[in-house]
């Protein structure tokens, strides 16, 4: 979804500034949203009967996780200097934002295939300016979520992304190690510290 959602901005971008409309950058385009359209329908699909982190309750927010969207807020108003809460998968702050933007990816396909089939109109809505509505959205995700995603990194006390890319985790707990070095814990017994 990620990669699909990248290349879309790019080539949608072209497509839009082109003044002859180029083949090579609308067979991208198209290519690209047909791949998005299966990654999309399993994450919706996870979203609503899948388990864990997956389901749409790992995104809602509660009392526990509006606390720390609070703090992770504060590390960004602060630019960094407010410490960052720790958190197991989703980050706090941007679990409602996640929603969002699986609405607006989803606006965006609807619109896109729907100007595919040269339909201008659905329910009264011009989908040339929605997908355009749709594509400045998330193109201004994109790239705030790539900066977040740095920032975290950065300023965290753990490994959220790097983890992803060297496959070392980082977990932080309350216990101490009986003797220096590095500790393990079980990822079950870490997942029951968690307040619900």
């Amino acid at each position: 979804m990620g990669v699909s959602t990248l290349v879309l901005i790019g080539s949608g971008y072209l497509l839009s500034i082109q003044t002859t409309l180029s083949t090579i950058n609308q067979d991208i385009h198209y290519l690209f949203g047909a791949l998005l359209l299966p990654g999309f329908l399993i994450r919706l699909y996870l979203l609503l009967f899948g388990k864990g982190t997956d389901h749409i309750s790992d995104c809602e927010p509660d009392a526990h996780r509006l606390s720390q969207a609070w703090q992770v807020a504060k590390f960004y108003l602060t630019l960094g200097k407010a410490p960052l809460p720790n958190w197991f998968s989703h980050n706090p702050f941007w679990g409602p934002i996640y929603l969002g933007l699986f609405f607006i990816l989803l606006l965006s396909l609807i619109s896109g295939y729907a100007l595919l089939n040269e339909q201008q109109f659905l329910f009264g809505i011009v989908m040339a300016d929605l997908h355009h509505l749709t594509y400045v959205i998330i193109a201004w995700f994109s790239l705030l979520h790539i900066l977040a995603v740095f920032a975290h990194d950065l300023g965290g006390s753990g490994s959220d992304i790097s983890g992803m890319i060297n496959g070392h985790r980082i977990f932080q707990h309350s216990e101490k190690p009986s003797e220096p070095g590095t500790s393990s814990v079980d990822l079950n017994d870490l997942m029951k510290t968690i307040k619900k």
